[in-house]
């Protein structure tokens, strides 16, 4: 017994190294900066490519080098695009430090996971409000957990934007669906058929809670407002639903709050009527809206984008506010995604609920939805 006690002493200490190793790597994405390196990689990687473009047109003239950077930034920037038609894709792993007990993602992580998107997301969409110091206020998130996702499993967060608001709103609304990629060696769900028929059960129960004298339950009047707006946005390749995570965003510069049909506007966002044929091609994928030159010659100088930003967009008369008209033609669309977040009792113009509806009127506001 005394040998055996004496050989465990020797080997205990090299034991030790390995497993404390071991668990330092299990857990290195939890390791200090390694959140502000995970979501600050977006900005590295655009300095980069930024970089590697001035270094590559060296031999140009002023001029020339002028124009390529306008359009190295323009191509960046969502030109032409419909705000409710472009989903921005951010893929992710479960490592052992984001599971829980049961090596199934932990609520927290979900938010973690969510920040990257977010940021990647607004690089991607507004670029010219932070190259002028603006930024990107949370103001409110909302989970729903459909299905658990397993430690080790690759993941994708796909973020769109459900509803930007009036020219004279404040708050713009992105719905993240954290889902798994199909893949030829598993048999896919169809999201939609999985996410309707979760609504259909929750519609059924919130319906058997009103017969009774206790009124809704609040969990089930979220998960009803919250899986109904899911629901709405199919996921085409057959991707299974794990989770749906609703953000309230609102845009600033300093403390000023812009209004996001001003933001989405001017970094390209349209959406062309039907026979609109004033498009023209443009790197970006879509099409240069006729409103913008007034846009290039406003980023033509950063001081004068950051001035327009922080108030100076009030100044613009009625007939130059070219913001206004970038999102007429989903006007009607635009009003029917606002339901589920703000209700659907809404002044006329204005759209200020009369009673606080949907998410943005808490638990009541969900109620009234149901």
């Amino acid at each position: 017994m005394l040998a055996i006690f004496q050989h465990a002493l020797r080997v205990a200490p090299t034991a030790a190294k390995y497993i404390t190793t071991l668990l330092l790597l299990l857990n290195a994405g939890s390791f200090p900066f390694v959140w502000h390196i995970r979501v600050l990689s977006a900005v590295f990687e655009q300095y980069l490519a930024l970089q590697w473009h001035r270094l590559s047109h060296f031999y140009l003239g002023k001029e020339k080098k002028r124009e390529a950077l306008i359009e190295w930034y323009e191509g960046r920037q969502p030109i032409g695009v419909h705000p409710f038609r472009a989903v921005w894709t951010y893929r992710r792993w479960v490592g052992f430090d984001d599971g829980d007990f049961y090596l199934h993602m932990s609520n927290s992580s979900y938010a973690k996971a969510l920040d990257s998107a977010r940021f990647r997301l607004a690089l991607a969409t507004f670029p010219n409000l932070f190259r002028c110091g603006g930024w990107v206020a949370l103001a409110a998130t909302h989970f729903h957990f459909v299905r658990e996702i397993p430690v080790l499993s690759a993941y994708e967060v796909r973020t769109t934007v459900e509803s930007p608001p009036s020219s004279h709103g404040s708050i713009i609304w992105c719905i993240s669906r954290f889902v798994k990629p199909p893949s030829k060696t598993t048999k896919s769900i169809s999201a939609q058929s999985f996410t309707d028929g979760l609504v259909t059960q929750q519609a059924n129960e919130v319906l058997e809670v009103n017969r009774t004298p206790d009124g809704i339950k609040e969990a089930d009047a979220v998960t009803r407002a919250l899986l109904e707006r899911a629901a709405r946005a199919t996921e085409s390749d057959g991707a299974m639903l794990y989770t749906v995570a609703v953000s309230q965003l609102c845009y600033k510069h300093g403390r000023i709050t812009v209004p996001p049909a001003i933001v989405l506007a001017a970094n390209g966002f349209y959406a062309a009527p039907a026979a609109d044929s004033t498009l023209t091609s443009s790197s970006a994928g879509g099409g240069y809206p006729h409103y913008w030159p007034a846009v290039r010659t406003l980023t033509a100088s950063m001081p004068a984008l950051a001035k327009f930003y922080a108030g100076g967009w009030r100044d613009v008369p009625e007939g130059g506010r070219w913001w206004e008209d970038a999102f007429m033609a989903c006007e009607a669309e635009r009003l029917e995604r606002l339901v589920p977040f703000v209700g659907s009792e809404m002044e006329n113009e204005g759209l200020i609920a009369q009673r606080r509806g949907g998410l943005a009127g808490g638990l009541e506001g969900v109620r009234r939805l149901v």
